[in-house]
């Protein structure tokens, strides 16, 4: 079986057109066709049923079930032939969340310049996404976010950068600017704008409107930092992040947050990753600096 044909397969059921997909990949038609014929032929079974009327299909189970697969066998090949080439490569990756890493990074980096002319940085805003990578073995280490204080997957090796509360940021001018500290039932009566699913963020502000019984009403979701500042700033709504995602803005302020669920940031690694030598001097290093952070 040709994993070219998992591909074409994957991508005609994506599209629902064997037109779609010949172009896509610049291929005839009936290419495609013959790429269906053949996994057919492959697990003795009829993967769709045709209208050719109307030039539809729909999956059978049979089909469902390869396409399931499909996916997972392209994104396992994809990942193989990238901790191949790691080996093969003097590349050295970091993963990092930029609002978040890029306050650390100044502090673990400075004695790592050894490693500059062969460093690639992968930055992602959402945590999901970092924990994705690595997971797939796209990347072996990175900094990032969770809800939680520890890890229980076997895979991660996890070493504590810090922890911050959740504060409440508003505008200037709020009314809520004047308190030294504020109560979630002070923000009663207020919006709130929350970053969407994927970032930590979200997990967290869940959990604590819940908690606190804010009314789901109140809430508007972005997937943009930037735009949850803009809500912020323009009054429109209140914020409740860490205050690393606005420690640049000057049309922002924080305030405490009592009871305050907390952020955790990590450098995780993951230990079954198959990297060159070079990254595994860096990821070593890295480790020790972040170490060597904790204790100073």
């Amino acid at each position: 079986m040709k994993i070219q044909d998992l591909i074409y397969f994957k991508h005609l059921v994506d599209s629902a057109s064997f037109t779609k997909t010949a172009e896509t990949f610049f291929v005839s038609q009936p290419s495609i066709s013959l790429t269906l014929k053949r996994l057919e032929e492959e697990f003795n079974v009829q993967l769709i049923t045709r209208d050719r009327t109307s030039r539809n299909f729909q999956l059978r189970p049979e089909g469902e079930i390869l396409y399931k697969n499909a996916g997972k066998i392209i994104d396992l090949l994809t990942a193989t032939k990238q901790e191949m080439d790691n080996l093969e490569t003097q590349t050295v990756q970091l993963g990092f969340l930029p609002t978040i890493g890029g306050f650390y990074l100044p502090k673990m980096l400075p004695t790592m310049s050894k490693f500059n002319s062969n460093l690639h940085l992968v930055e992602e805003e959402s945590s999901e996404v970092m924990m994705n990578l690595l997971y797939e073995n796209k990347l072996s280490i990175a900094i990032s976010g969770t809800e939680t204080p520890r890890f229980k997957e076997p895979w991660i090796e996890q070493y504590p950068i810090d922890k911050r509360p959740l504060q409440v940021c508003i505008a200037p001018n709020h009314p809520l600017a004047k308190e030294p500290f504020i109560t979630s039932k002070m923000l009663t009566n207020y919006s709130f704008i929350c970053l969407d699913k994927g970032y930590t963020h979200h997990a967290i502000f869940e959990n604590w409107a819940k908690t606190n019984q804010i009314n789901p009403n109140q809430v508007t979701y972005t997937k943009e930092i930037q735009t949850a500042g803009s809500f912020i700033a323009s009054g429109l709504s209140v914020g409740i992040m860490i205050d690393l995602l606005v420690k640049n803005r000057t049309d922002i302020v924080t305030r405490p947050l009592k009871n305050a669920p907390q952020f955790y940031i990590n450098l995780i690694v993951n230990k079954n990753a198959a990297v060159n030598p070079l990254q595994q001097k860096f990821n070593q290093t890295l480790i020790q600096n972040t170490s060597e952070l904790q204790t100073s």
